[in-house]
């Protein structure tokens, strides 16, 4: 009696269990996915770490020849780090600059350029002392043009001269006159009289004005003093020229009769109605004196 052995189907059947026990292509797929981002992630972290730099931090003050902290200097690393300003204590800090040799650059207005060579060490703190010296800066030449100020006293003085009533001297006037002594600037004023008189210093001379009094003529009677914008009385037995001397004049205003006299000088007027003659010295030239009329 014989056998027959089938070796096909033997062969199908060890076939099918080995096709049985391979993964999937979907299984295969999926793991793939997974894996992926875990390869080029180390990849990446290996491409970063073959890139990185060595770094290191520099801190430091500024300050000036005298010791002072410096606030608002501008500091920097040339080619590298971005600009910082000096604290108010003077002090700054740059972080990550790169390591080895580099050059700080310090600047600010008014100071010398600083420059200075520096080596930096990787994962260190590099301290730094920075001296700047000042420079002071150039300026161009301004030039003022203008006329000069009147000092206050002589503003109402030349307001009062432009309005016509009455005899005016400047300083300029009085100086080229060369006078001795006072009077003698009074000299050249029609109606004015100097009378000699003799008083406890020597000889003097009255300062008088000739005044009208109706059918009986004119006489003359004695003038009421301005100085530097207040009435000065001058005694009996002396002169104005004891009180002052034509160096020390600035300006005189003289008023031969009461409808001349401006209204500042008009409030003694019962005094004043021979004529009033007011006088501004060199002692009472920065006082603002009576204001200029209306």
């Amino acid at each position: 009696m014989s056998s027959t052995f089938d070796c096909s189907r033997s062969v199908e059947s060890r076939s099918s269990r080995v096709i049985a026990q391979l993964p999937s292509a979907h299984y295969l797929l999926a793991l793939g996915v997974l894996l992926l981002p875990l390869h080029l992630g180390a990849q990446g972290e290996g491409g970063r770490s073959a890139k990185e730099t060595p770094q290191g931090t520099l801190t430091g003050q500024v300050v000036t020849e005298g010791g002072i902290p410096i606030a608002q200097a501008r500091i920097r690393i040339v080619g590298g780090t971005p600009l910082v300003l000096s604290g108010r204590d003077g002090r700054f800090t740059l972080s990550a600059i790169r390591a080895g040799d580099q050059v700080l650059e310090v600047r600010l207005l008014g100071y010398r350029a600083f420059d200075q060579l520096i080596s930096v060490v990787a994962g260190q703190t590099l301290d730094v002392h920075v001296t700047l010296v000042a420079a002071p800066i150039p300026l161009k030449a301004v030039e003022i043009k203008g006329s000069p100020a009147l000092r206050p006293v002589l503003e109402g003085f030349e307001h009062r001269r432009a309005r016509g009533n009455g005899h005016f001297f400047n300083q300029a006037e009085i100086a080229r006159m060369q006078p001795r002594v006072f009077t003698d600037v009074l000299r050249r004023v029609p109606g004015v009289i100097l009378q000699p008189a003799a008083g406890s210093f020597g000889s003097n001379e009255m300062v008088r004005m000739n005044r009208a009094t109706g059918i009986t003529g004119a006489r003359n009677c004695p003038v009421l003093f301005y100085i530097n914008g207040m009435p000065f009385q001058v005694t009996a037995d002396l002169s104005i020229n004891q009180y002052v001397a034509p160096e020390d004049v600035v300006a005189i205003e003289v008023y031969s009769g009461s409808s001349q006299i401006p209204p500042e000088f008009s409030a003694n007027l019962l005094n004043a109605r021979c004529g009033v003659i007011v006088i501004w010295t060199k002692v009472g030239e920065d006082t603002e004196g009576p204001p200029p009329a209306a």
